[in-house]
């Protein structure tokens, strides 16, 4: 068993940093920017003052800041002015104890936090933005106390819960490995302490542990709810199959799934080729209805070239109506073909929206620099977003409901950043995430 405390990234967690603390703001929505906003119009219609704006927004404070459709602006609550001249300066912790709302609990983290392997990285990344989470609630008004654990694959992990400190968590983050998650789950049910298994695992323990909360999907699941909402959005359009002739392909599930539903109701679609001659692929659109076209790869190049394909379509057929249906792979593209997904009205199922242009990702990403002197994996969802918007969710639910908080869709009260949690109990066990969106460019 091995404590971290002696590493920089658990200082941080115990706040013994200093530095200019800034009034705590409770954020009430989400707004997406339109046309010809101002940012002194959207402060006007919420009745927020431009500098609370600002201080739920910090990428407005930069210089180079321009306020754009499509952004993601931080609403906070509308509260009174403080009196010309007030300032609040000093370390977290300091300031968090003057605040009347405050609560108290300990979080555990039993997650393997080493960076011997892939793992390893990956989990301190997640563990790093729980962190900035935890600053971030400590200016809410949240006592927290930290304890973290190195669970690595081969560790028994009954020896950590031996440790005195794992009895006084009210939630336990972990394990990543399921050979450990039944002998920390019979722990949480022994002590009622809430336990959040974050990342994959094979095991049905949630469906005989009540304390249990399992945000990993399966890919069946997530392949089923992608085929529900693409019937739903999609009911009247024509779907337009392009075979991109990649054999390392592991969209089969989908396109298969979906071709079959199609087929139970009796919905006509067509198949096409990505080498087919421009004859033979405009055959495959419909000139009087929507056409849906799904790629059965989610690859850089196949997307691209397919783009190409419906430029060239478009521009010899300009009436022809295109939508495409899309895999998260493509918010790593955003970069390079934001401007393609829009001009074809894209649409992506995901459990996450990695929405790089938005306000809190930029101040997550700049934070998460500043304070660790080294930027995100580039990965999809990035694991320091996930690690800030699961401790968040979790933190604010269990302050607000205690020991009756469970995630459900009744008790939702953060707007995340990237990663949306929405529980449903299973049985009489535990609850697992079924949170999922459709996202429209």
């Amino acid at each position: 068993m091995k404590r971290i405390l002696h590493i920089a990234i658990l200082a941080f967690a115990m706040f013994s940093f200093t530095g200019e603390y800034l009034c705590a703001q409770k954020i009430i929505t989400v707004h997406k920017v339109k046309k010809k906003e101002t940012i002194f119009g959207i402060a006007k219609d919420y009745g927020v003052s431009i500098e609370a704006l600002q201080n739920a927004n910090p990428a407005m404070r930069e210089a180079d800041f321009v306020l754009k459709k499509g952004m993601s602006i931080n609403i906070p609550e509308a509260v009174p002015s403080t009196p010309s001249g007030t300032a609040v300066q000093g370390n977290a912790s300091s300031a968090v104890k003057a605040s009347p709302a405050a609560h108290t609990m300990t979080i555990g983290v039993m997650l393997p936090l080493h960076d011997i392997n892939g793992d390893g990285k990956r989990m301190v990344e997640y563990y790093r933005g729980m962190l900035l989470a935890a600053k971030d609630l400590k200016k809410e008004g949240y006592h927290l106390t930290v304890n973290a654990w190195n669970v690595a694959e081969e560790d028994n992990i009954g020896k950590t819960l031996s440790d005195a400190n794992a009895g006084k968590c009210n939630v336990i983050f972990g394990p990543l490995y399921t050979s450990q998650v039944r002998q920390l789950a019979d722990f949480c049910m022994d002590r009622n302490i809430s336990m959040v298994i974050p990342f994959s695992i094979t095991g049905d323990d949630v469906q005989t542990c009540p304390q249990i909360h399992q945000v990993y999907q399966t890919q069946a699941d997530i392949t089923a709810k992608s085929i529900d909402q693409f019937m739903a959005q999609f009911a009247n359009a024509h779907p337009v199959f392009i075979d991109c002739n990649d054999v390392t392909s592991k969209k089969g599930a989908f396109t298969f799934g979906l071709r079959k539903r199609l087929e139970e109701k009796k919905t006509a679609y067509s198949i096409t080729n990505l080498n087919s001659s421009p004859e033979m692929f405009a055959k495959a659109f419909s000139g009087n209805m929507r056409n849906v076209v799904i790629l059965n790869t989610g690859r850089y190049a196949e997307t691209v070239k397919a783009l190409e394909k419906l430029d060239a379509l478009s521009q010899s057929n300009p009436g022809l109506l295109i939508s495409m249906f899309g895999y998260t792979e493509w918010f790593l593209y955003t970069k390079v073909l934001q401007g393609k997904f829009h001009k074809y009205d894209a649409y992506v199922p995901s459990v996450y929206n990695l929405d790089t242009a938005s306000a809190g990702v930029k101040r997550l990403e700049k934070e998460y620099m500043a304070y660790f002197k080294t930027p995100m994996q580039r990965a999809i969802p990035r694991f320091a977003i996930t690690g800030y918007d699961h401790l968040m969710f979790f933190v604010k639910g269990y302050g607000k409901y205690g020991k009756a908080f469970h995630g459900t869709s009744a008790q939702r009260d953060y707007t995340p950043v990237q990663t949306p949690l929405q529980f449903e109990r299973v049985g009489n066990g535990g609850y697992k995430n079924t949170a999922f969106m459709l996202i429209h460019f």
